[in-house]
C-alpha cells in the first residue's frame, strides 16, 4: 500500500524548517524548530489516520455507510485514500505553523480523534486490519 509512505513522508516533509521559519530564528524571533516529542506526535497521528483509512476501506467492502460527512456514505477507494493525505497535509500543515507552545496540543487533538475513531469503529466490529 503505497498510502502510509506517503503519509510519512508528508509527514517528514511538513517537518523541516521552511526558509521564512529560518529567517525568523536568525532574526532572534521565536523557535519554530520541532521538538522529539512533536515529531512523535506527529508520527502517531499518521499511524492512526492510515490506520483509520484502512479499517474505512474494509467497512466499505462489507456494505458499511461511512459517517464522515465529506466521505458520503459510500466513498471509493480513491476518495479515502485521497481524503487521507488531504487530512494529513493539513493537520501536519497546521502543526508546522502554529506556535511551538500550540503543536502538541494540535498533534494530540488529531491524535486522540482518531483514536477514538479507531476505537468506536472496532466497536461496531469492524477490525484493524493494515493493507
Amino acid at each position: 500500500m503505497a498510502l502510509l509512505p506517503a503519509v510519512l513522508a508528508a509527514t517528514i516533509a511538513l517537518s523541516t524548517i521552511p526558509a521564512w521559519v529560518v529567517a525568523q530564528r536568525v532574526q532572534g524571533q521565536d523557535d519554530r524548530s520541532w521538538k522529539p516529542s512533536h515529531v512523535v506526535l506527529a508520527t502517531g497521528f499518521a499511524t492512526a489516520l492510515w490506520i483509520d483509512a484502512a479499517q474505512t476501506r474494509n467497512a466499505m467492502a462489507l456494505g458499511y455507510r461511512e459517517a464522515n460527512p465529506i466521505l458520503g456514505p459510500h466513498p471509493s477507494e480513491g476518495q479515502i485514500n485521497t481524503y487521507t493525505a488531504v487530512a494529513a497535509l493539513t493537520v501536519i500543515g497546521v502543526a508546522a505553523v502554529v506556535p511551538p507552545r500550540a503543536r502538541p496540543w494540535v498533534l494530540a487533538g488529531a491524535l486522540a480523534v482518531e483514536a477514538v475513531t479507531i476505537a468506536a469503529t472496532v466497536h461496531q466490529g469492524i477490525a484493524i486490519t493494515l493493507r
